[in-house]
């Protein structure tokens, strides 16, 4: 008897410290979905030129989610042949919406990734600097890549090449989902160079959370 009323008042201590320890329902999901597959632990270590969505806006994450899955953004190809986005679609009818919010609510409320400057050469990161504040991207990113405006893209510290190859796809009309069409104007005229600085300068900015 007095073993069982033992077991019972340990199990009973035990369990708010099991129920601490679950991990959030957001990040169990990410895993489960294989969000992580691509993404990275978090969503701070995306594999080849996926990004990094740890710390990025609720209502962007949820939004490039649903436009993936229903199609409505769409991605140039990669090395096989097949549209970048398209290992996320195909596995997208698995995910309901509420699970979508769900993932987007952990991740927005995580740090950022770590920074991986795309370089340390200071005449380059000062050219970009100046062409970010000359093509006016601070209006809706704000200072840096910062500061966005709701439900916008969090784009300081992201990886360089997801930003070369976004701005890239933006530019010739491959993306045009969401508040893409806003941006065409800030980026028709640039040359893959300007991109390129861009790109080095945006990567390198700290992003405190």
């Amino acid at each position: 008897m007095r073993t069982a009323v033992f077991l019972a008042a340990a199990m009973a201590l035990a369990m708010p410290a099991m129920a601490q320890e679950a991990p959030p329902e957001g990040k169990s999901l990410f895993l489960t979905k294989t969000c992580v597959a691509c993404h990275g632990k978090d969503g701070s270590k995306a594999i080849l030129g996926y990004p990094n969505l740890a710390g990025l806006d609720k209502t962007y994450l949820l939004t490039q989610m649903k436009d993936i899955a229903s199609g409505a953004r769409t991605s140039g190809k990669d090395e096989r042949g097949y549209p970048r986005t398209q290992g996320m679609k195909d596995i997208m009818h698995l995910v309901t919406e509420a699970e979508m919010t769900t993932i987007a609510d952990w991740l927005s409320k995580l740090p950022p990734a770590p920074l991986k400057p795309g370089t340390d050469d200071a005449a380059r990161l000062e050219a970009g600097a100046k062409l970010y504040d000359k093509t006016n991207c601070k209006t809706c990113h704000g200072p840096q890549g910062t500061k966005p405006l709701p439900t916008y893209s969090l784009i300081a510290g992201q990886k360089k090449a997801y930003l070369a190859q976004q701005m890239v796809e933006i530019r010739d009309g491959v993306r045009a989902n969401g508040r893409v069409k806003a941006m065409v104007p800030n980026v028709k005229n640039l040359t893959d160079d300007d991109i390129g600085l861009l790109a080095d300068f945006l990567s390198s900015v700290q992003v405190k959370k």
